[in-house]
């Protein structure tokens, strides 16, 4: 059973909007936002998010704390049968994976950073960037040595407990975060050209939401959120029996999608300052962004702020995402919390080495895909959909709505689930899951 319990509500809300708030919301949100015409996606993305995204996070952590344990024996317990847990594996499966390109990307991320402390990138003319890029993705022994040095520095960390270290890391980092994101949103305000971007972010082209921006929004909001990664279900595991979880959840979802807007609201009036395109896709921070900073005669200080703040984004998910599985497979397993940490650190770090790979001049290939784009799309496009309709299935038809809805209503009297919500859990919430997951895979085959 979890003996980790948060120092205080505050902690709890910190630590996981921490955790959902990453590289999805500073790298994928900005550019998949500028694929979906901008506005017309964040008027969808912002609805999704209220009527599925909050009940899936709220639906997890509350499973969590009600089985008073991780993962990987939570849904057992909830369901009187341990081939119940075969759902916690599969979050926990979906979110090493996760993890083992998104390393990758933080690698990128502190190899730009270093280049633009040094002037690197600001010395480079700006038709070489994107070669530059895919110059810094094949340097396979650096990006391999920086990914150790990331993953010993979240050891070390995750290593001093939950409270001693994802806690308080976590608040520092989130002071950090706010402060690098407002300031660069404020000088992106100072540029000339600014007020195009903010008329593209703002201002809604109704025309522009068709099915493929609905599909782009919901695979965000799994991406951001990380609904059906384990985590959620282990951070509610450490919550007070007392805690008002339907408000904190709240907290957490409106800190996530505020952080996103401010990514835009810091990204897109520089792009259109600089007459750059907005949905220049997956390289828009490492192509784009370093355009930007090319051109500005203190780029490599701005430069060097914004990676800073890419960093630390991914950082604080990266270190939640081990505690969860950490304590997941201490508790499964009766380890050592040492030991239970080397395993998960060492696996993550062994899971990114063939997704490195995928760089090089002749990669692996599976069905025509890297081993990362493989990994990407059976994350993003199966398993973390899929993990959300068990969860979803498994709480409205195992659990049952009346013992699910008794629990939420506790830490608060005011709370009342009504009765509408029923049809939404047992019904609506899973038909979206089932055709999220089918549209997914029809679309990538």
């Amino acid at each position: 059973m979890s003996t980790n319990t948060w120092s205080s509500k505050l902690s709890f809300i910190i630590t996981t909007s921490a955790f959902a708030i990453g590289l999805g919301n500073v790298w994928r949100f900005p550019y998949v936002a500028g694929e979906g015409g901008g506005a017309a996606f964040l008027l969808v993305y912002v609805l999704l998010m209220i009527g599925i995204g909050v009940p899936l996070l709220i639906v997890e952590v509350a499973l969590g704390r009600m089985s008073g344990t991780t993962v990987l024996l939570g849904f057992g317990i909830l369901g009187k049968r341990r081939p119940w847990n075969g759902i916690g594996w599969l979050g926990s499966l979906s979110c090493f994976l996760i993890m083992g390109f998104y390393v990758m990307i933080m690698a990128w991320i502190v190899i730009y950073l270093w280049e633009c402390i040094s002037g690197k990138i600001t010395s480079l003319g700006i038709n070489s960037l994107s070669s530059h890029f895919n110059l810094v993705a094949s340097s396979m022994t650096k990006v391999i040595l920086v990914i150790l040095g990331i993953m010993f520095l979240a050891l070390l960390v995750v290593k001093q407990g939950l409270k001693a270290g994802l806690e308080r890391y976590s608040k520092g980092m989130m002071l950090g975060l706010i402060f690098l994101v407002v300031g660069l949103s404020i000088w992106a305000a100072t540029l000339d050209g600014a007020m195009e971007g903010y008329r593209w972010l703002l201002s809604p082209d109704f025309s522009k939401i068709n099915f493929q921006v609905i599909m782009s929004a919901l695979g965000q909001l799994f991406f951001s959120i990380g609904v059906g990664m384990a985590v959620a279900f282990v951070f509610g595991s450490y919550t007070h029996e007392q805690e008002n979880l339907i408000g904190s959840t709240f907290y957490i979802v409106i800190a996530d999608t505020f952080f996103a807007f401010l990514s835009g609201l810091m990204l897109f009036p520089a792009i259109f300052s600089f007459g750059l395109e907005p949905d220049s896709g997956p390289n828009l921070i490492f192509v784009t962004m370093a355009s930007v900073f090319n051109s500005l005669e203190y780029g490599s200080v701005v430069g060097g702020i914004f990676f800073l703040l890419l960093f630390l984004a991914g950082f604080t998910s990266l270190i939640s995402s081990i505690q969860g599985l950490k304590d997941s497979l201490q508790d499964k397993f009766k380890l050592t919390s040492l030991t239970a940490l080397l395993l998960v650190t060492g696996l993550i770090t062994l899971i990114s080495i063939p997704v490195v790979l995928s760089y090089n001049d002749d990669p692996l290939l599976f069905f025509g895909r890297t081993v990362f784009e493989t990994l990407d799309y059976l994350t993003s496009t199966i398993l973390l959909p899929l993990g959300g309709l068990l969860t979803i299935l498994f709480a409205g038809y195992v659990v049952g709505f009346g013992r699910l809805s008794s629990h939420l209503e506790k830490g608060d009297n005011k709370i009342r689930i009504k009765r509408y919500w029923k049809p939404i859990l047992m019904l609506v919430l899973p038909l979206s899951l089932v055709f999220i997951l089918i549209n997914g895979i029809l679309k990538n085959t």
